[in-house]
């Protein structure tokens, strides 16, 4: 019996793209199906690490999406391009008959979401969103065990990532910025970007289905910038969502060193908690009764998931749209809570020439006592700290500015 060829669209292969290229040319070993890639859309293509191999194989190159379609099909389009093109690049899959794995996050806005959603409506195919660990046996495995009621209720969750940026992360033209030369949201952010895998992390376990997330009822923020751009680069965040449950997140990318992510979601009747690089990198769920259940680290492909997918013709995915439509509603909820993004104040910045990065002295000790504590900087009296307003997020529909 031959394998069944799935043809796959690559839309963007350099920066992250170069990652989906990579898995693609190394040896497939599902004797069952066949990946076999229909063509490329980049606009600068020679900067990808696999251009001349993709070259070596024959691979149709293209400038627009509209070009490829008009002369090829694909079974499936993988989407790995800044977040202003998201939406319209998903939809122009979904109407030329293409399923589609889209990069995270989703898009810049709520609205945007919902026009996606409606295109796959329209189309009858898929459309996953590349959040990783929502695609791990780790990560399903412990969901599974929340939504069967292991832990009993849902408490209150709190995730810290402090990781750095140099500059070079914010000269790509779209990184850290809010709207592009065109007057397109971006809004792009620590939170809505590098981090944003860990935020939607704890409203995605929450979820009570396999491919849905917490419903969140309101959001306060508290956003900061070091770096010189239009958006945050340092946000402290608490959500309430659906039953009562407090979900906080702390995230920068003004630190001189790394820490996290790291997390402890507290249920009724276990702590659950992870750090990056510590134990193994596994999750661990301590039980009240002293009894502790292990989630071991396992490596899995969205990539793959996907290509069986659009084989089978059964979607199966576990985080498409709807789980990942949360991450899109806080964030776009944090810019609500507070519109005017407070700066860090001047005698605190640091610069580093040699590597290149801008730096807050004493930024990591506030969020990791912040995390510590459960609360917000300006809770805790940080002079440098602004609290924003509570934003009600049940009948948001729209992000505006």
């Amino acid at each position: 019996m031959s394998a069944k060829q799935v043809s796959i669209l690559l839309v963007g292969i350099g920066g992250y793209g170069n990652t989906h290229v990579n898995e693609l040319l190394r040896a497939y070993d599902d004797s069952d199906i066949r990946p076999v890639i229909a063509g490329v859309v980049d606009v600068y293509p020679e900067k990808s690490n696999h251009y001349q191999a993709l070259q070596e194989l024959n691979v149709p190159f293209y400038t627009t999406m509209e070009e490829f379609y008009a002369h090829h099909g694909a079974d499936l389009a993988v989407i790995s391009t800044p977040i202003q093109f998201h939406c319209k690049q998903t939809c122009l899959a979904l109407a030329n008959g293409s399923s589609v794995l889209c990069e995270k996050p989703i898009a810049a806005t709520v609205q945007e979401v919902r026009q996606m959603m409606e295109a796959r409506d329209r189309s009858g195919k898929f459309v996953a969103i590349g959040f990783d660990w929502s695609f791990t046996p780790q990560i399903q495995q412990l969901k599974q065990d929340v939504m069967s009621g292991l832990f009993g209720k849902p408490v209150r969750l709190k995730t810290v990532v402090l990781w750095r940026r140099t500059d070079s992360y914010f000269s790509s033209g779209w990184k850290g910025r809010q709207k592009s030369d065109q007057g397109e949201w971006i809004l792009d952010s620590v939170a809505h970007n590098a981090t944003s895998h860990y935020l939607h992390n704890m409203f995605y376990i929450l979820g009570s289905k396999t491919d849905e997330s917490l419903r969140l009822q309101s959001v306060e923020a508290e956003l900061y910038r070091a770096n010189p751009i239009e958006n945050f680069d340092t946000c402290a965040v608490r959500v309430q969502g659906e039953g009562g449950v407090e979900v906080l997140f702390y995230a920068t990318h003004a630190v001189s060193q790394n820490f996290g992510p790291s997390f402890c979601y507290e249920f009724e009747k276990a702590v659950i908690t992870y750090t990056s690089g510590q134990n193994g990198n596994r999750i661990e769920a301590a039980f009240k009764d002293g009894t502790v259940k292990v989630y071991e680290a396992r490596k899995a492909s969205k990539l793959r998931t996907c290509i069986q997918a659009a084989a089978s013709g059964e979607a199966g995915i576990p985080c498409g749209l709807e789980a990942a439509y949360a991450e899109v509603l806080c964030t776009n909820g944090m810019l609500s809570s507070m519109p005017d993004i407070h700066s860090f104040p001047v005698e605190s910045i640091r610069r580093d020439e040699e590597i290149g990065f801008t730096w807050v002295e004493g930024l990591k000790e506030a969020l990791l006592d912040s995390y510590h504590r459960w609360s917000l900087p300006s809770e805790l009296g940080y002079e440098w700290a602004a609290k924003g307003n509570r934003t009600e997020l049940g009948n948001y529909r729209a992000y505006v500015g």
